[in-house]
């Protein structure tokens, strides 16, 4: 009788960690990874070349893997942290499972770098993370430290495109299937209107290409 019992508990519990999973889709949640990052005191030697974002510096690097890294810079998207295994680019798996504060709380972030899978100055790290063996976004500090510890390094996550408008909410944006911002190079500079610089303008407008940026330095 007792084994029974237990057989229709793990069954229980794995029907409703698929139901979570499921959840998680229908809301446009995608699964993802990321480390973290020092964005330093000046936003504009980030490879987007922002002086401001929408999400002060809640901000990530999309991996110049990833599908619609192209049009990257000035997107917004809510994160949350995923407890999970993890594995990097080399196949070494981490335990994560206990990684995060609460899985129920999110961040909004701007994506305002890049993290390229080849980069001489830090080939081992970079390829490690950036080179599409997964969807990774490497958060800034003050972003990843919101979700879990800084010590762990690297984390699973959940995340999903919002309106920048979210920003100013708690984290419960909603998701949008198309980018109000003008797709070109991820190294791009937005030619801000005046004004600009106030949270509830509805976007960056049309930027060009600009070359110089810096890329993200991971925590492992």
């Amino acid at each position: 009788m007792t084994s029974r019992i237990l057989r229709l508990a793990s069954v229980a519990a794995v029907l409703a960690l698929a139901s979570l999973g499921a959840a998680s889709a229908d809301a446009g949640w995608i699964p993802a990874r990321s480390t973290w990052f020092d964005i330093g005191p000046d936003l504009s030697t980030a490879n987007c070349h922002y002086s401001w974002t929408p999400t002060g510096r809640n901000v990530g690097a999309f991996s110049d893997q990833m599908d619609g890294f192209s049009s990257s810079c000035g997107k917004c998207y809510e994160v949350k942290c995923r407890n999970s295994q993890i594995t990097d680019g080399y196949g070494q798996s981490m335990d994560r499972s206990n990684a995060c504060f609460d899985e129920s709380k999110s961040v909004i972030i701007t994506i305002a770098d890049a993290c390229p899978c080849r980069y001489p100055n830090n080939e081992y790290s970079n390829q490690r993370w950036c080179c599409g063996d997964m969807n990774h976004v490497d958060l800034s500090r003050e972003a990843f430290e919101q979700i879990a510890d800084l010590g762990l390094g690297v984390i699973g996550l959940y995340m999903r495109e919002v309106d920048c408008g979210a920003a100013a909410s708690t984290g419960s944006g909603t998701p949008t299937p198309t980018s109000q911002y003008s797709s070109g190079s991820s190294q791009g500079v937005p030619q801000q209107s005046a004004g600009s610089n106030d949270p509830s303008w509805g976007g960056w407008g049309s930027w060009t290409p600009k070359k110089g940026g810096r890329w993200g330095r991971h925590r492992v």
